[in-house]
């Protein structure tokens, strides 16, 4: 009896004898290289931008008249950045000569390592970028002594502690902390913003791979 088009394409993951077979598995071979060059190439536009950005940062806070913030906040970026390219570094461990699906779901293995490292690391960077910003409106050029004849003037009741409010204060504290607690879904939703697209191409792919190869 003969075969069927869909059995035909399931032996071609395990077996190379065959006519069909060596097709389908080119074609999903070239699949796998495409999607996973497409997100190498976002991942290294991504890293450029941190760089460049943190460039930016030192020059715009100058003219703020907080260059230290500045170059806190840009050290923070650059330690990220180099961060996340030792983690690309990692993808050359990857077994290239493995079959595409076996590459495939090692890949997607790697990329889920890291975005699990990377939350780790921002439940600590995000409430820091915050507390800079917080910091910049309040230290840059005189927002300082605008701010607090604001207060003394709309709430002169209300407690201080040195110049700075402390309700205002409290909330800042926990705002930086509701940061550290969400990071991982903050995060997640960051990189869904970016990758979002890619990433679920890259499930539908192995998610085909499985079905032909169950």
């Amino acid at each position: 009896m003969e075969k069927s088009i869909e059995t035909i394409w399931k032996e071609g993951f395990l077996r190379n004898d065959l006519t069909v077979a060596p097709k389908i598995n080119n074609l999903y071979n070239q699949k796998s290289r495409n999607i996973i060059d497409r997100i190498k190439g976002m991942m290294r536009v991504n890293l450029i931008a941190l760089v460049m950005f943190s460039v930016v940062i030192v020059v715009w806070w100058y003219f703020l008249g907080v260059l230290y913030l500045g170059i806190l906040v840009a050290v923070l970026l650059n330690v990220f950045a180099y961060y996340m390219k030792l983690q690309m570094e990692g993808m050359k461990e990857l077994d290239h000569g493995a079959c595409s699906y076996d590459y495939l779901k090692a890949f997607n293995n790697w990329l889920e390592d890291s975005i699990d490292n990377n939350v780790k690391i921002m439940r600590v960077f995000y409430p820091v970028m915050f507390l800079c910003a917080i910091a910049t409106i309040w230290f840059s050029n005189d927002n300082a002594t605008v701010l607090k004849e604001l207060f003394s003037r709309h709430f002169p009741q209300m407690i201080l502690w040195g110049d700075i409010a402390v309700v205002v204060l409290a909330v800042v504290v926990f705002v930086a902390l509701a940061m550290a607690f969400f990071a991982g879904r903050i995060y997640r939703w960051d990189v869904n913003l970016v990758y979002g697209r890619v990433f679920r191409k890259l499930k539908e792919i192995m998610a085909d791979m499985e079905e032909l190869r169950s």
